[in-house]
């Protein structure tokens, strides 16, 4: 089991501001490393409200967005946006960066392309260094790590070559694990990049209801290209989602999409069950010393109970 300075939180602004602050202050309090706060205007809380309020309640824990994207945020907002976060947080902010999925599908618009993307991160660079064309304040403060948001092989290997670590939405199946590794080596990461790898949790004293409350979770990781083929049951059930994905119920419990998702698959794609069983489950993650794992709770409790139970009943002490 990893030590919880190398497990983040990840939340999502489905709940009043008031809950998700509950959030962020058990996540300082239990010592875990890092926050993480999604990006969805039209089907979640402003992120950047929630990052900034964050900041203020706690001393420790690094917070950023994950992940955010260059279409429905334009690069110099995002640039303004972390740098202001990161005097705001004493040099504890992190950016989290994709093509965009949720953001621009719910209001009309495409994803990045990888090029789009890589352009992206040069002007934030560009912004944060300062002098002519670049940010006016900021000068000074620590370099703020940019973590490519990545599934498929292209972006697994981009996030290698561009970014300083990968948010990697892969599923937990050794398969899919190695090959997204080997995808990023192929990028050649410059030396301390960091790899976190993205784990859906949910906790419930009944293991079927846990289990269907991640699936809404894996129908979303299954939409999408993966650095691994799939077996034959999970192609079929990925090509179901496909077919019935709506992003107005992204991430949604309940979600149509997710009943596309069959029971026997669930382990490999997320951590669901007694709180013993998400024990055992993640004690047998491949994971290597210097990996990390965001931990995104799932479930139909509020959110601070969902990570209530998570910390004091699946994480050690």
């Amino acid at each position: 089991m990893l030590e919880r300075a190398a497990i983040d939180l990840v939340v999502y602004g489905t709940e009043e501001p008031a809950a998700l602050m509950e959030c962020v202050g058990l996540a300082e309090e239990a010592g875990l490393g890092g926050i993480w706060v999604g990006d969805s205007p039209v089907l979640w809380r402003e992120l950047y409200v929630l990052l900034g309020a964050g900041a203020e309640r706690t001393t420790r824990i690094r917070l950023g967005p994950a992940v955010t994207n260059p279409v429905s945020r334009h690069i110099a907002v995002t640039a303004s946006a972390l740098m202001t976060l990161q005097e705001l947080s004493d040099g504890r902010a992190q950016l989290g960066l994709g093509l965009g999925a949720s953001a621009v599908r719910t209001v009309g618009a495409r994803p990045a392309r990888l090029a789009e993307l890589e352009h992206a991160v040069g002007e934030l660079r560009a912004f944060w260094a300062g002098g002519e064309g670049g940010l006016g304040y900021g000068a000074g403060r620590p370099p703020i790590p940019i973590h490519v948001g990545a599934s498929g092989p292209r972006m697994l290997e981009l996030s290698g070559r561009i970014g300083d670590g990968c948010l990697a939405v892969v599923g937990l199946h050794r398969r899919q694990l190695e090959a997204a590794r080997e995808r990023i080596a192929a990028g050649e990461p410059a030396e301390g990049f960091q790899l976190t790898f993205w784990v859906p949790i949910a906790v419930a004293d009944e293991a079927a209801e846990a289990r269907e409350d991640v699936k809404s979770y894996v129908a979303r990781s299954l939409r999408h290209p993966l650095p691994a083929e799939l077996t034959p049951v999970e192609q079929k059930a990925a090509e179901q989602v496909r077919a019935a994905y709506a992003y107005g119920e992204h991430l949604a419990p309940g979600a149509a999409h997710a009943r596309a998702v069959p029971d026997e698959i669930v382990e490999d794609w997320a951590v669901a069950g007694t709180p013993e069983e998400c024990r055992e489950q993640l004690e047998r993650l491949d994971l290597r010393p210097e990996e990390r794992i965001g931990l995104v709770p799932m479930g139909r409790d509020p959110k601070p109970a969902q990570v209530r139970r998570v910390l004091g009943e699946v994480l050690p002490g």
